[in-house]
């Protein structure tokens, strides 16, 4: 019953801050950033706490991808706040709220299969890979979306829409430096992890994980390939965009894909 309650209490605070956002996206003054603060902190919050009733059981901890996939989304939620208390975030906080709200809301219907770690005592190199690999996901995905962001500013800019002038929106130049800062900073910590992942663990190439790394290896080459290009040659625009949201698919795929055929499809049927 308590998870239920978070849950409801967690996507309606979710959705209130999405609603709140959109209802002033293209206003001179933006949406109200205290609002949006009290209604994502308290969804923030919400979100936690289910998180720590859902993971940490009795039992042990539960892991399953829809546990995962509520920490992932709780990391991007949490950081894209912090960063929009700072730099403007406008087109950035209805997409991870509305999602946010989306996950939280369906994890309620979604079939859990138990993923059961009887102790945290786990090795050091393993608990390095699989942390920096969140962290990597997290800050790419993120950095997708600021892809996003800068293709609709510079179509709308392109239009000479005068609503997008005069809105609260960031200027293109600011989101395309924070968008290569943040491709940079997760194509270097997707490197470490899959490092680590190739010094210290067995089974990287294992009939049941191969797939998983070589979508992975792909994503890094995309990613990597397209920071390296914006530096030597100022690539940049569409087919960026387009390419940073195919090696985030493909990483998603890396990370979920397999897990949710295993955990959800199969165990549904």
């Amino acid at each position: 019953m308590l998870i239920i309650s978070l849950t409801i209490i967690a996507s309606l605070f979710y959705v209130l801050a999405t609603s709140h956002v959109l209802s002033r996206l293209f206003h001179h003054q933006g949406p109200s950033q205290k609002v949006t603060i009290i209604l994502s902190t308290v969804a923030i919050l919400a979100h936690m706490l289910l998180l720590v009733n859902s993971v940490f059981r009795a039992d042990g901890q539960d892991l399953s991808i829809v546990n995962v996939a509520l920490l992932t989304c709780w990391i991007i939620v949490l950081c894209v706040t912090t960063v929009s208390l700072k730099f403007p975030a406008t087109l950035l906080l209805p997409v991870v709220y509305g999602f946010a709200a989306l996950l939280t809301i369906s994890s309620l219907f979604i079939p859990h299969h138990d993923v059961l770690l009887q102790s945290i005592n786990v090795e050091l190199a393993l608990v390095a890979h699989i942390s920096m690999s969140l962290l990597a996901y997290c800050i790419l995905i993120i950095a997708t979306l600021y892809g996003v962001q800068f293709y609709f500013i510079d179509k709308r800019l392109k239009r000479k829409d005068l609503a997008i002038v005069h809105s609260h929106l960031p200027p293109l130049m600011v989101v395309e430096r924070q968008l290569y800062q943040l491709l940079n900073l997760g194509t270097v910590l997707l490197s470490v992890a899959l490092i680590t992942g190739f010094v210290f663990l067995d089974g990287m190439f294992a009939k049941e994980f191969i797939h998983k790394t070589i979508l992975s290896l792909v994503a890094w080459a995309i990613f990597a390939t397209i920071a390296v290009g914006h530096v030597k040659r100022g690539w940049r625009g569409k087919v960026v965009v387009v390419s940073i949201m195919i090696a985030a698919f493909t990483l998603t795929l890396a990370y979920f894909g397999s897990r949710f055929i295993q955990e959800v499809v199969l165990n549904k049927f």
